[in-house]
């Protein structure tokens, strides 16, 4: 099964390009390191967020390689994993 991208990763990605394309474009080269260096617990927190906003680029694939229930995310999808109901 190959790699395939949905909407919802299309949009997160132009959402995270967008935003630092508008911050480069607002503080100039640079600002990041400066940011670290002035606000180093809000840049910690800021970075934490990318990573949580990335997670479902990373973590949807690796459940659908490992055969896990995907079904949240591609029910549409004939080749879907659903999880099995324990009776």
């Amino acid at each position: 099964m190959g790699y395939h991208i949905d909407g919802h990763e299309i949009a997160m990605m132009s959402t995270l390009a967008g935003a630092i394309g508008v911050t480069q474009g607002v503080y100039g080269k640079g600002w990041f390191k400066s940011f670290i260096h002035r606000q180093p617990i809000i840049a910690f927190s800021v970075t934490l967020a990318g990573i949580g906003v990335c997670m479902p680029l990373v973590i949807v694939p690796l459940r659908r390689k490992l055969g896990l229930p995907t079904n949240q995310y591609d029910h549409h999808d004939p080749k879907t994993v659903w999880p099995k109901l324990i009776e």
